[in-house]
């Protein structure tokens, strides 16, 4: 299992860098990790807190999700909420359509009454804990005024999140004939929410990220629905927060439909470090929940979790123009960390410094940024943003004094001449 942090030594790899202009710091590695091929169409594990890929298969191809749209929808409240736009205590009155809807029992939902409201928090909690699907539609009244109005807010959101695959016709991820007519205009009937399992991600970790309360929501394994005193016990559809696995999981959601299959956004914080993992098209509800066993047994049985910490800096150097000395050491701004598979025959880091400008003219003061870090590990999947490797700003490890001003007119009269 996965071991507790550890420090990454980082004064051995000064020796192997270069270290004037482009530094680049570069240990060969040999990784022969075991294949695993999970029994799903596709799936994605990353980190929470920087967004790398530690394992893919197919996570760029959209397929449909089911009630994994939700959490879709979770962001778009949260982020209403915290801009003041709404608030927990917020009441809202169901639709004779979302009536209907919620007390049809082919669907997941708590049942709503004709002329009840209900606040926010409690349709906000259903939706998460009991997959509520009406409870859910109203959460995109309460937001937006309609359904229609609703969709289009959330590909807005999917847009501005740089998901740009997605197809979005409903708030709950049901397919468009259970809708009524709060269908989407010009939807097809059978037409249903697609994103890839990188999607999901995305948007997964940006919930995490700015709106980590979310997992008080979603780690409740049951609630009660109040209902003018009428309670209905709603239980978790998420298997694995009662699981005896030990692997420590508090959320995310499920989705279910025939032509999603079984899919399932989950999310554990083990030893300090948070992982999310996706799986879309598992074949039963058993094997959505199995097969995300796998892919976290399978990180934790291979993977290290390489700490570099300002505390034991990169120094490459950085060179200076006008200053009494004609390079300063650049170390990281902050701490970082990637995934390392454990058998590597020797740790891989590959760490690129680019200065801030092709000329850093003195005087520079400690702490003052000259340029950013890139570092990588040898054989990464990339991150879900697009990018090859984590960046931090390079500061300047001491002052550096400015040349005499005599002395700097004849450089610079000489390079003119």
């Amino acid at each position: 299992m996965l071991k507790k942090l550890k420090k990454l030594g980082i004064s051995f790899l000064t020796s192997l860098m270069v270290v004037t202009g482009i530094g680049q710091g570069f240990i060969k590695a040999d990784q022969t990790l075991p294949q695993l091929d999970l029994e799903a169409k596709s799936a994605i594990a990353v980190d929470a807190k920087t967004g790398q890929i530690i394992y893919a298969k197919d996570d760029k191809q959209t397929y449909p999700v089911a009630s994994m749209s939700k959490l879709l929808t979770a962001y778009i409240l949260l982020q209403a909420i915290h801009e003041g736009k709404i608030t927990w205590k917020t009441k809202v009155t169901p639709t004779a359509t979302e009536v209907d809807i919620s007390n049809n029992t082919e669907l997941t939902n708590v049942p709503l009454q004709e002329g009840h409201s209900y606040t926010i928090r409690q349709l906000y909690q259903a939706m998460l804990v009991g997959s509520a699907n009406a409870a859910t539609m109203l959460i995109g009244n309460a937001i937006s005024g309609t359904q229609t109005k609703f969709i289009d807010k959330m590909r807005e959101t999917a847009k501005s999140l740089r998901i740009t695959d997605a197809k979005i016709y409903s708030a709950n991820g049901l397919t468009a004939k259970y809708l009524g007519n709060e269908i989407y205009p010009n939807t097809d009937e059978n037409a249903e929410n697609e994103f890839s399992v990188r999607d999901m991600a995305i948007i997964s970790q940006k919930l995490i990220k700015e709106y980590p309360e979310i997992l008080e929501t979603t780690k409740l394994t049951k609630i009660d629905f109040n209902d003018n005193g009428e309670i209905t016990t709603v239980n978790n559809t998420n298997e694995l927060l009662q699981d005896d696995s030990n692997l420590g999981i508090d959320g995310l959601k499920t989705g279910t439909s025939d032509a999603a299959g079984y899919c399932f956004a989950s999310t554990t914080n083990k030893d300090g470090h948070r992982i999310i993992t996706i799986l879309a098209g598992a074949k039963d509800n058993d094997a959505r929940f199995d097969q995300t066993k796998n892919l976290l047994n399978y990180i934790y049985n291979n993977y290290d979790y390489l700490a570099i910490s300002t505390d034991r800096a990169l120094r490459q150097n950085v060179k200076v123009k006008y200053g009494k000395q004609g390079s300063v050491p650049a170390t990281i701004g902050n701490n970082l960390s990637l995934w390392v598979p454990k058998n590597t025959k020797e740790k891989a880091l590959q760490i690129k410094l680019i200065p801030k400008s092709s000329t850093i003219e003195a005087p520079i003061k400690q702490g003052e940024v000259v340029g950013e870090y890139q570092i990588s590990v040898a054989g990464n999947l990339g991150f879900i943003d697009g990018s090859n490797n984590l960046k931090t700003k390079a500061l300047s490890d001491n002052n550096v004094e400015g040349i005499n001003i005599f002395i700097k007119w004849w450089q610079v009269l000489t390079e003119v001449i």
